[in-house]
C-alpha cells in the first residue's frame, strides 16, 4: 500500500500583485496557484524582477496580496508570525551580539533551561560548536549564514523562506552550504521555500523547481527532481533536469 502524501502546507490561491510606479498600477506577479506540501523543500527558480521574493513576502505576511490569498494549514496569511521564519542573503545576524545570543533572540518565551538546550543543539545542528562566544566579525561569510540558519531554526518553525542566502558567498561555500542545508532539512523537515535564479542549485536542493516567467511573473512549470541525496551532479537524469529548467526559463543550453 502506498504511503499518504503529506498534507497541504502552503497553498496559494490565484495570488496577484501590483505595485504603484509614477502613478500607474504595475503588474509584478499574475495570478499565483500553487501548493507546496508538509516537510517538502521547494525551489522558486527564475530571472532577477520575476516576483520570487515578492510572492515570499506574501506568504509571510510582510506585504499583502492585490488579489488571491495564501493559507498556511488551511489558515488565511495577514500578518508575520514566528511559525514562518526568513533567511535572506545579508546575513541579517546583529554585528554586536555573539553566536550564542544571536541564535537566542526568538528564544526568551523559553525558561533559562530550555533555551540552553534549545541553543546549543541547534549551534551543534549547524556545524558552529566552539563558536559559541565568537562575534559576526570573526566569522567567514559560510559561518555567519549558518549562524542566520540556525537562528531560524532555533524557534522550531513550522516553514522557513530563503531568500537567495548563498548569493553573496564563493562558489565552494556555496556548495558547503546547500549540502549543509539538505542534512539539516532531512533531520527537522520543515517545509521550506527557497528562492534562487541559479539552475544548478535548485536542482541540488529541490523536491520540486518552480519555474517563473519574466515580470508579470509566472509559473512557467513545475519540474519533479526525484532524485536522492546526495545528488549525482554528473548523471544524466540531472542533464535532462538542467535541460527542461533551461527551456522553461527560454535559455537554450547545451551539457
Amino acid at each position: 500500500m502506498n504511503a499518504a502524501k503529506p498534507k497541504p502546507k502552503v497553498v496559494f490561491e490565484a495570488v496577484a500583485k501590483d505595485f504603484e510606479r509614477r502613478g500607474e498600477a504595475l503588474r509584478v506577479l499574475d495570478p499565483i496557484d500553487l501548493v507546496v506540501r508538509e516537510g517538502e523543500f521547494v525551489c522558486l527558480l527564475g530571472p532577477s524582477g520575476c516576483g520570487k521574493s515578492t510572492l515570499l513576502s506574501i506568504a509571510g505576511g510582510f506585504e499583502p496580496p492585490t488579489a488571491g490569498r495564501v493559507l498556511i494549514d488551511g489558515e488565511p496569511v495577514s500578518a508575520p508570525s514566528p511559525r514562518r521564519v526568513f533567511v535572506f542573503q545579508e546575513y541579517g545576524i546583529f554585528p554586536w551580539a555573539s553566536v550564542w545570543d544571536n541564535v537566542a533572540l526568538g528564544l526568551r518565551a523559553l525558561s533559562k533551561e530550555q533555551q540552553y538546550e534549545r541553543i546549543q543543539a541547534t549551534i551543534d545542528l549547524v556545524g558552529l560548536t566552539g563558536f559559541e562566544k565568537s562575534y559576526p566579525m570573526e566569522l567567514s561569510g559560510g559561518m555567519k549564514q549558518r549562524v542566520g540558519v540556525a537562528r531560524a531554526l532555533a524557534v522550531a518553525p513550522d516553514v522557513i523562506y530563503m531568500d537567495e542566502p548563498f548569493g553573496a558567498l564563493d562558489s565552494l561555500t556555496r556548495l558547503t552550504m546547500r549540502a549543509e542545508l539538505i542534512r539539516i532539512w532531512q533531520t527537522r523537515r520543515p517545509t521550506i521555500l527557497f528562492v534562487t535564479h541559479d539552475v544548478d542549485e535548485s536542482i541540488q536542493l529541490a523536491d520540486r523547481v518552480v519555474v517563473f516567467s519574466p515580470r508579470p511573473g509566472r509559473i512557467a512549470g513545475i519540474v519533479e527532481v526525484g532524485l536522492p541525496h546526495p545528488r549525482d551532479l554528473g548523471s544524466s537524469r540531472y542533464g535532462e533536469i538542467k535541460n527542461e529548467l533551461y527551456e522553461l526559463l527560454g535559455v537554450r543550453h547545451a551539457i
